[in-house]
């Protein structure tokens, strides 16, 4: 019984045979391709070889055919030449051509009479007059006698008695005659040829030279009927055989060219065998070489396992030693690196707590249980005052503490430093505290202190441990925190948190005592022209002296406050039945009445003062301070500079007033406001010299509300850049429709407010409502009024110069109200002045006003400004001003304020008359 082999064993024979396996199959594959490649290479240059030799002999067969048909040719053209052809002189002409073609059997002449076709003259084997010598000639013939070349006819069989059977081709080319037209031949030429000859007479010289040249030939006529006219013995078709076709006249014939014999074989040569058998026995030699070196490697491979499985054995021993030697080591090493490494640790641990202490920001401080202080950082050096050296060792935190902390410790609990605090505190660590300590200097400051009491392994209190921060700083932030909660940043004044505080304070103690309170709303009047004048500087300068001289005027408990710009509210509490808090408001009134010296001039302010009293007027403060603000409204519609008490029909009026805002709100965008137009007339001659557009608001009712009710509070809730944007665009398009129809050449006159002329956009405005009416900017007249033009010089002078840029003409509007000059109004590209209609009612009666008024007019003729002098009614009026050339007027002495319709109505009917007709009126 034979075992089975092993896993190894069948290794070591697939590696013995193996690679020697491998090597003879590459071996086998290389020399079996290069062996295909070399017969393949073979049998292309037999193939190539062939077909060179078959194409010879075609190319010979072709040149042959087409002499014949040249010789066909020139026969046709010498027997056209010659008057006439008998046999006789054919035979003599064409016996050298037979000589030299055997393969032409005979030629000669056909003609046709009456319709049919004869042989006039034939030379060559079996000749014979009569008819042509192939069967179904008459329809070839009769295609050849309109043929302009030669044609061939189908190949055909000679008759027997030849030597066998064999075929014939006849080529026919017709007779051109002189005279005779072209494809209209009565005659034709013929030559009869033998294909067997035709074929051996072309292919035997090849052979002849070179007995490989030989080639088994087939021959086959490719007309309608296709058929074998020619076919070697041995011929067959094989893988190389060739084929081509050559022309015969008008007919193609096809020849297939085979090999003879052996004599182009395809068999593989000897060279290619050679080459198989030399690589099959390389590989054999190769492979044989590789078994039997394996086989050594195999031996010596096994040797060399014994001998490293010995080594081995021995190393495992030695190994089992080092080991146990290095685990020795590795614990010694463990153990030294321990010890290394604690050491490492507790300097690193002492640094650490070194630089901890050093960049800490809070002075620490350490006291043994005995109250000696042990350690204490540089922060805390910095903030007692004392140096380290000073203390460590030899003092205990008394010394940080004021006398009054150390004598209650010292009589309370018997203890000293921080042991006192922990015995305060009632715990064995205390939460954080704020006390007052003591710097080396004497001077003291607020301190949080935080004590933590350390205890040893045993629970035995070691030292303590306390950690000091100074609260100076935060103190301050927190006290300025509160400062800033309840005081204005710039007057100190408290704001509207401590008033409203304050006020409810006092209406509670107001209340439980029986008494009144009052609160005074006081709002400086044109402040914000202080601030355009002067810029917000000195505003801010004129806040705090208006701040101080309020605070001199009320008592040390009353409270002044400010809740905003330029508004304060007073509040006077406990007030005894009699009081009058109309005293305060006059003494106010009084102090602002000084001047304030601002930027080294002297201006003066004036205040409008609401007053409301607890409980007649509200019963908290919210109501009283908005009845004081309503009263306040009051008094600057009463002239301003004075103060009112608040009843209770204030507060239907400013409802009133917040419902005429919200409705004014919505009356531009619903078409509700709309221009009347007055007429300016010249004093002399009374025509018309310009129109003033006026705003007028007509509700949906048909009601009007005048503009002296709601311009104010345009201006106030900045409407008034809007509406004024509006006055613009209107007045141009009005304008510019009386122009186009021709019953108006003179400007219209707009108001501009206080706030439009501070609009940045104001030029963008004009300029597109000019652009949008395409109105020429001399038709535009702007008029400011003479306050707004002083209020600030330099920016209404650069203002009013891009203006006049622009072509416009300027007014200055309600003249003499303004307490200005005319010698200030020179440095302004101004055009006209308009004096107010205040000087002008009183002209006739009081000589001051006439006076007044004839010189404005005299002044303003000097520098070279026109006058025009507004509310004028009365024709005594109108003379006084015609005595003094006033330039022009208006007033309803020539018409009052008329809609846009109207005006367009009146311009129509007196285009041609004189505006002063209209005084009756």
């Amino acid at each position: 019984m034979t075992s089975s082999p092993t896993p190894f064993q069948v290794v070591d024979v697939v590696r013995r045979c193996g690679l020697a396996v491998l090597v003879f199959t590459v071996v086998f594959i290389l020399t079996l391709d290069s062996y295909n490649s070399t017969v393949n290479q073979e049998r292309e240059a037999t193939r190539n070889r062939f077909q060179l030799i078959a194409q010879e002999q075609i190319a010979q067969l072709r040149d042959r055919v087409s002499v014949l048909v040249d010789q066909s040719d020139q026969l046709q053209r010498h027997i056209a030449l010659a008057n006439h052809a008998d046999e006789g002189r054919l035979a003599h002409f064409v016996a050298p051509i037979l000589a030299r073609y055997p393969e032409i059997l005979r030629l000669g002449l056909i003609r046709f009479d009456k319709g049919k076709a004869v042989l006039a003259a034939t030379v060559g084997e079996a000749s014979q007059a009569g008819s042509p010598p192939f069967v179904d000639a008459d329809a070839l013939l009769e295609a050849a006698t309109h043929s302009t070349g030669s044609l061939a006819s189908r190949p055909y069989a000679q008759p027997p008695g030849k030597g066998g059977k064999h075929n014939a081709v006849l080529i026919l080319s017709p007779v051109e005659r002189p005279g005779t037209p072209s494809g209209d031949a009565r005659e034709l030429v013929f030559l009869e040829v033998a294909i067997d000859t035709l074929l051996q007479q072309a292919l035997e010289p090849g052979i002849a030279r070179d007995a490989n040249r030989r080639v088994e030939i087939e021959l086959l006529d490719t007309g309608d009927d296709a058929r074998v006219l020619f076919r070697s013995p041995d011929f067959r078709i094989g893988e190389l055989s060739y084929a081509e076709s050559i022309e015969v006249a008008d007919r193609r014939w096809l020849i297939i060219a085979a090999p003879q014999g052996l004599m182009f074989g395809l068999m593989p040569s000897k060279e290619a065998g050679a080459t198989l058998f030399a690589g099959l026995s390389l590989g054999i030699l190769a492979a044989f070489i590789l078994y039997v070196l394996q086989t050594r490697a195999d031996a010596i491979r096994r040797q060399v396992c014994d001998k490293t499985l010995a080594l081995a054995e021995a190393n495992d021993a030695l190994g089992q030693y080092i080991t146990a030697l290095g685990e020795t080591n590795r614990l010694l090493e463990s153990e030294v690196e321990k010890h290394a490494r604690a050491e490492t640790l507790l300097r690193e641990t002492t640094s650490l707590q070194r630089a901890i202490l050093d960049c800490a920001e809070y002075a620490i401080v350490y006291t043994d249980s005995a109250g000696i202080i042990r350690v204490m950082n540089p922060a805390a050096e910095r903030l007692f005052g004392h140096r380290a050296e000073e203390l460590i060792g030899q003092e205990t935190p008394l010394v940080f503490h004021i006398a009054e902390d150390i004598a209650r410790w010292t009589l309370a609990h018997n203890a000293n430093g921080f042991a006192a605090l922990i015995a305060e505190s009632g715990t064995v660590s205390q939460e954080s505290r704020e006390i007052n300590m003591r710097r080396r200097d004497g001077s003291t400051f607020p301190a949080n202190i935080a004590i933590s009491v350390v205890h040893d392994s045993h629970k035995q209190v070691r030292g303590y441990l306390g950690i000091v921060a100074d609260i100076t700083q935060r103190h301050a932030a927190e006290s300025r925190i509160r400062h800033l909660a309840h005081y204005d940043n710039l007057t100190s004044l408290p704001n509207r948190t401590l008033l409203n505080e304050h006020l409810a304070e006092a209406i509670g103690d107001a209340h439980e005592r029986h008494r009144s309170v009052a609160v005074l709303f006081a709002d400086l009047d044109r402040f914000k022209y202080v601030n355009d004048t002067l810029g917000h500087q000195a505003g801010d300068q004129l806040l705090l002296c208006v701040a101080q001289r309020l605070r001199a005027c009320v008592r040390d408990g009353d409270l002044v406050a400010r809740t905003g710009g330029d508004e304060f509210v007073i509040v006077l509490g406990n007030l005894e039945e009699g009081s009058m808090p109309e005293d305060v408001a006059e003494r106010i009134i009084a102090s602002l009445a000084r001047p304030f010296e601002l930027c080294g001039q002297q201006f003066t302010v004036t205040p409008s003062i609401g007053i409301t009293l607890y409980p007649t007027d509200g019963l908290d403060g919210e109501a009283l301070i908005k009845n004081a603000d309503a009263a306040m409204y009051l008094a600057k519609e009463r002239g301003r500079n004075n103060f009112q008490f608040f009843d209770h029909g204030l507060s239907a009026r400013y409802s009133e007033r917040l419902e005429l805002e919200n409705r004014l709100r919505h009356a531009l965008d619903e078409n509700q406001l709309e221009l009347f137009y007055q007429p300016q007339v010249d004093t002399l001659s009374g025509e018309l010299i310009g129109l003033e557009a006026l705003i007028r608001w007509r509700q949906p009712d048909g009601s009007m509300i005048p503009p002296d009710k709601f311009i104010p509070i345009a201006e106030e809730c900045g409407l008034i850049v809007p509406i004024g944007a509006w006055v613009l665009h209107e007045a141009c398009r009005q304008n510019q429709a009386w122009l186009k129809e021709g019953i108006c050449r003179v400007p219209v006159g707009v108001n501009l407010s206080a706030r439009q002329f501070d609009d940045t956009e104001l030029l963008a405005t004009i300029k597109s409502a000019l652009t949008s009416a395409q109105l020429p900017p001399a038709y535009l007249d702007l008029e400011l009024t003479e306050s707004l033009v002083m209020r600030n010089p330099e920016h209404t002078r650069s203002l009013l110069m891009e203006c006049k840029k622009l072509g416009l003409q300027l007014s200055v509007d309600d003249f003499g109200t303004g307490y200005s000059s005319l010698a200030n109004l020179k440095r302004f590209p101004i055009d006209r002045l308009k004096i107010d209609r205040s000087f002008i009612s009183d002209i006739v009666t009081e000589a001051d006003d006439a006076a007044i008024a004839q010189t404005i007019v005299a002044m303003a003729h000097t520098l070279r400004l026109e006058v025009i002098a507004e509310g004028v009614e009365t024709e005594a009026q109108l003379a006084l001003l015609r005595r003094w050339r006033c330039d022009a007027y208006q007033g309803y002495l020539c018409s009052r304020p008329i809609s846009a319709a109207d005006m367009t109505v009146m311009l129509r009917s007196l285009r041609a008359t004189r505006m002063v007709s209209l005084a009756p009126l």
